[in-house]
């Protein structure tokens, strides 16, 4: 009894010099961990948004991937709640804006809060920090969710205002989508004859439209549109063996640039169509965009793993469709995977691309195309025909056991993931959307509400000693003209110029101005102190 006793001790005493070790191993793995261990915070975070995506659909991808762990499982820490101020089922502008400022706010409403103030975003917080910043989305990059990081304005639809202060907001890299927005050229969206890809090019970023372009850029300010409007479904992009890059490609090269700057970086990715996918009640390009969007994880995460001064944060901004496993089947403990949802497997088309396809089909073409691009070899005359009828999605739905509640928005929790180094906060539990956005606030050591109050002075409060004028005669580009003594400013709406008594100024901040159903106004009109400061 003795020598067992001795021996446990031993035994105890060589465990507690092995977790000695260990603990001072990992302590010296990384010098940033010191330093994180101190303070909690970190040089870096990347944030990515499954836009629209329940849980149930990440678990459909996930069959549709084969059943395979996605990247982002090894980092899942709970569930967020997503409605908007007023409201349990939030539209993806307040519900992204929730993340970017850590505010709630109402429907439509992007970077701005209840009555049209704007509020600080992550991004701008941290260039005004040093850092560098970037976005990236497969949707055209004026879209809700990469605006809402961006830009301010109550109508997630006023894409003049929203694309101009991108442009102006002095980000370092914007990859996605939306050529066509930025010139009027041949199908170009511009009414008013602007060609904003030579202001973009004029600010010193190289512009690429080709995933080459992208790779083989050295530039350290990047703006890439691969797309006219949005990039094509990912399914779709190797269906047609497109050249526009993926997700993972985009983040990947996003990293590379930004992580260049020593005092660190704040990158949001949105894999946007996963949204437009499940409001078609589309399967296949539903799943295939949420594997692309988890490749794009993967991207992160190696790189903060790699680094040790990077937290990764990921969460949708709501469900969309609400995507179920089951529901077509009454004998639901019978199905097998073989005859459910392992048949989603051979989907290699999303409902938009199909549709393209189908169009003028007689039923001959009808059945090549559910062979080579859904492996169906014996569709039913009911299932030709809503295929000729832009259901085929309905018929890949029926045939996986998949339903849906519907084509719009859900109000449910959303997966919740996160990766932190050792030191630094880490998210659990159920936490609300705001919180998310302060957390990353936190991490960085930023301010929000003290940036706020530095961006967003009410114009009419600032200049209340001054003559102020709204100059809207090209309607789409305001001017605030404000003149005190044999002083002249002039405030450029949209952008961050500045121009007194003739001279050109480069504001730290954009100037907000809000167009109501009334038009312009100086009460609606935001301007950096930077500007109010020029002409006291």
């Amino acid at each position: 009894m003795v020598k067992l006793e001795k021996s446990r001790k031993r035994l105890s005493l060589i465990a507690l010099i092995c977790a000695v070790l260990m603990i001072a191993g990992l302590m010296t793995f990384n010098s940033n961990i010191d330093v994180q261990a101190k303070n909690g915070r970190v040089k870096n975070v990347i944030m990515l948004i499954p836009d629209g995506t329940s849980i149930e659909a990440i678990t459909i991808a996930r069959w549709y991937n084969g059943g395979k762990p996605f990247a982002m499982d090894e980092i899942a820490v709970g569930l967020t709640r997503t409605h908007w101020r007023n409201g349990p089922i939030t539209d993806s502008a307040p519900g992204g804006t929730a993340y970017a400022i850590g505010h709630k706010t109402d429907d439509k409403h992007v970077g701005v809060i209840e009555g049209g103030k704007p509020k600080a975003t992550l991004i701008e917080a941290a260039r005004l920090s040093g850092k560098s910043t970037g976005i990236v989305a497969t949707s055209e990059v004026m879209h809700a969710t990469p605006a809402d990081f961006t830009a301010h304005d109550p109508d997630r639809g006023n894409y003049n205002s929203l694309m101009k202060q991108q442009i102006y907001n002095s980000l370092d890299v914007v990859l996605g989508g939306g050529n066509r927005f930025f010139t009027p050229e041949a199908g170009g969206k511009r009414a008013d004859g602007k060609d904003l890809i030579e202001t973009i090019k004029g600010l010193g970023y190289e512009y690429v439209t080709t995933k080459e372009g992208m790779k083989e850029s050295n530039s350290s300010k990047l703006w890439g549109a691969f797309a006219d409007k949005d990039l094509q479904y990912d399914i779709d992009r190797i269906a047609a063996k497109s050249e526009e890059p993926t997700l993972a490609e985009m983040s990947k090269k996003a990293i590379e640039i930004l992580s260049k700057d020593k005092d660190g970086f704040f990158l949001m990715i949105e894999g946007s169509k996963i949204d437009w996918a499940a409001h078609d009640n589309d399967p296949a390009g539903m799943a295939g965009d949420i594997a692309a969007f988890d490749a794009a994880v993967k991207v992160a995460l190696d790189f903060a793993k790699k680094d040790g001064n990077t937290v990764v944060v990921s969460s949708a901004d709501h469900g969309t469709g609400g995507p179920i496993i089951g529901g077509i089947n009454p004998k639901y403990s019978s199905v097998t995977f073989k005859d459910s949802i392992d048949r989603l497997k051979s989907a290699k088309i999303s409902l938009e691309y199909a549709n393209t396809l189908l169009k003028g089909a007689d039923d001959n073409k009808v059945r090549e195309i559910f062979k080579d691009f859904y492996g169906i070899n014996d569709p039913t005359a009911e299932e030709i025909a809503m295929a000729k009828n832009e259901k085929i999605n309905k018929v890949i739905s029926n045939r996986a056991n998949i339903s849906w509640a519907y084509g719009g928005h859900n109000g449910g929790d959303v997966g919740l993931y996160n990766y932190a180094p050792i030191g630094s906060e880490k998210l659990g539990g159920v936490v609300d959307n705001t919180e998310v956005g302060r957390y990353m606030a936190r991490v960085l050591g930023l301010d929000l509400d003290k940036t706020s109050e530095r961006l967003f002075v009410n114009a009419k409060e600032a200049f209340e000693d001054a003559e102020i004028t709204m100059d809207t005669s090209d309607k789409d580009n305001p001017i605030l003209k404000v003149k005190k003594g044999k002083k002249t400013l002039e405030l450029f709406g949209y952008s961050n110029v500045a121009r007194i008594d003739g001279k050109e100024i480069k504001l730290e901040g954009v100037i907000v101005t809000n167009k109501t159903s009334k038009g312009y106004s100086v009460e609606d009109t935001y301007v950096p102190m930077q500007a109010v400061k020029l002409i006291k």
